[in-house]
């Protein structure tokens, strides 16, 4: 055989064989790759699997250990995982039920541990109105109605008796305002003609005594005041000056006369009397309990001044006990005294305070309302009533556009007249309503209507967080005055012979009172507790086990991933090292 054959075969054979390793070399390479991701895979899973394993064997949470215990077998693995997913939900849902609570409901009233002297709280306000709002000898009302209602005698009276008649209209039962009437008004020229119709304090009281010492003149204790039934007057209330923010106000006429005391008022509603306040200082405060201790005033009426179509068949006079930092409104609440009779009236206080610790809590959740929390744009003082009197100022003149004047109002403001009346009455029915039919009803849409709910949404007058109220216990009893006479033989004057007297007795029925308390239901510390005896009870839970969870998702899962980074780093550059010298070898191995 040619040698040159077999040399070339040889050759050939060679070269084939040289031809070949590299393709072989990057199969093992794919395989290589393909079984190194592989490892990978499982090495991640084996890896959270021994992660978990790990955190179940060194937790401090009960029944897990068991779960990854080796030598715990399937059926006892999935017992202890059923009943710690079991103890996890009723935990869960317990949790949430104290959450409710919590978040709901923060609030609880309570009565305080100790009782409360009345000489730490104002004697309550005292305000009276007279039925018959314009005397009969200056303006028969129920003349005037006759006149003003029969279309033959309505073109005989001047402008100056309609005028009148539609100003005292304002005061009457709504039914007696003329529709037709004046639909606004200058509201000082109808507050200086219900004051000159009306009886002046002279004529209103008779006699005044205060803590059993009479007093001289009734006007040393009692002030005119404007309210929604006229001209009224008003014991103990605080001064225009502290109640109102004047600057805010019209100044056509004064809701409340400036006083002019000389005690300087050293009470406020959130913090009480200041320390070291005398017993005699304004408000006037309560010094004890019983007759002796309060306010006896004597009221009269001449029958011929009466008039029984304004307010209808009850004559005497209507009272109201507030707080000193309201103004007074007698066509929501009241008590009557009827002429010829005596009223004994016992007062019970009923004071609301709150703790410190809601202050952090949204008013909505308290159900009260810190003085700094609301800001009131025609009083200084904020109180629940004061602030539906502003509401109700500002969504009757958002729906008649104008505002009774009895209602505390700013400058721009027009004053009600006799043909607004029923506009007046309609949109306090639509805002005492408001909530309960969602405010005001879609049915009529218009800039007035709109305008009107936006007011009342904006409301929201809660209680103040430090209020007083005054309960009247009343009692009652003929006032014969005449029979006084009789038993001291003393002749009746002329001009007396048609007075009716009235009598009325205030006074605290008590030396004390139970203060009423608002303070937290859950504190944070309360709501933590509670969440912890849940926990431990059904989990064994504790806050160095929220360390544990914290450290074993953040810590520790860092420092593993960081030397398995290291370790997979360092058998990169092993594999590189040697993966580069097997090419040479097998260079050197054919080149030979």
């Amino acid at each position: 055989m040619d040698m040159k054959k077999i040399i070339g075969f040889g050759s050939n054979m060679g070269s084939e064989s040289h031809a070949n390793v590299p393709v072989d070399l990057e199969n093992d390479k794919d395989q290589h790759v393909a079984t190194e991701n592989v490892k990978i895979k499982r090495g991640k899973i084996s890896l959270i699997k021994k992660y978990l394993v790990d955190y179940t064997a060194n937790s401090n949470l009960h029944g897990l250990k068991y779960i990854g215990e080796k030598e715990r077998t399937s059926v006892e693995k999935i017992f202890w995982l059923f009943m710690f997913t079991c103890c996890v939900v009723l935990c869960a849902g317990l949790i949430r039920k104290v959450w409710i609570k919590w978040n709901e409901t923060p609030v609880i009233v309570s009565f305080a541990e100790n009782s409360t002297p009345v000489w730490q709280i104002p004697y309550p306000a005292v305000t009276v109105c007279f039925e018959t709002k314009a005397q009969k000898t200056k303006f028969s009302f129920t003349e005037y109605y006759h006149l003003y209602n029969n279309e033959s005698t309505y073109q005989n009276l001047t402008e100056e008796e309609r005028i009148l008649f539609e100003d005292v209209s304002l005061v009457c039962d709504d039914h007696l305002a003329p529709a037709n009437g004046r639909k606004i008004s200058l509201g000082n020229v109808t507050v200086e003609n219900l004051k000159e119709l009306s009886p002046n304090i002279s004529e209103f009281f008779f006699g005044c005594k205060w803590k059993d010492i009479p007093k001289d003149n009734c006007s040393d204790l009692f002030l005119p005041i404007i309210t929604e039934e006229g001209l009224c007057y008003t014991f103990n209330t605080m001064g225009a000056e502290e109640l109102f923010r004047v600057e805010n106000l019209n100044t056509d006429y004064n809701y409340l006369e400036y006083s002019n005391r000389t005690e300087d008022q050293t009470w406020s509603l959130e913090t009480g009397y200041l320390p070291n306040t005398p017993l005699e200082t304004y408000p006037h405060r309560g010094s004890g309990y019983g007759a002796k201790a309060g306010l006896t005033f004597l009221l009269k009426a001449k029958t011929n001044e009466l008039d029984y179509l304004c307010k209808g068949p009850v004559q005497g006079f209507k009272i109201l006990l507030h707080n000193p930092a309201e103004l007074p409104r007698l066509s929501q609440q009241y008590f009557r005294s009827p002429l010829s009779q005596e009223v004994v009236v016992a007062v019970k206080p009923k004071m609301m305070t709150t703790s410190e610790g809601l202050k952090p809590y949204d008013p909505t959740r308290r159900q009260c309302y810190f003085p700094s929390e609301r800001y009131l744009r025609y009083f200084k003082v904020y109180t629940q009533a004061n602030c539906e009197m502003e509401c109700l100022t500002n969504f009757t003149y958002a729906r008649c556009e104008c505002v009774h004047f009895g209602m505390p109002h700013g400058p721009n403001m027009a004053v009600c007249n006799a043909g607004s009346v029923a506009c007046i009455k309609k949109a306090q029915m639509e805002l005492v309503t408001a909530d309960i039919e969602n405010r005001i009803t879609n049915e009529v849409h218009n800039d007035t209507l709109d305008e009107a709910r936006r007011v009342a949404a904006e409301c929201r007058c809660l209680p103040a967080c430090t209020s007083i109220e005054y309960e009247a216990e009343t009692s009652q009893a003929d006032y014969d005055w005449k029979a006084i006479y009789g038993a001291y033989n003393l002749p009746i004057p002329e001009e007396d012979n048609d007075v009716l007297y009235a009598r009325v007795m205030i006074f605290f029925k008590e030396a004390q009172f139970i203060t009423s308390r608002r303070s937290e239901l859950y504190g944070q510390t309360d709501f933590l507790a509670n969440c912890g005896g849940l926990l431990g009870l059904f989990m064994g839970f504790s806050i160095l086990s929220l360390a544990e969870i914290i450290y074993f998702l953040s810590l520790r899962l860092f420092c593993l991933l960081w030397q398995r980074r290291q370790n997979k780093k360092r058998n990169l550059e092993k594999s590189n090292k040697y993966g580069n010298q097997g090419p040479d070898k097998i260079k050197q191995l054919y080149s030979d």
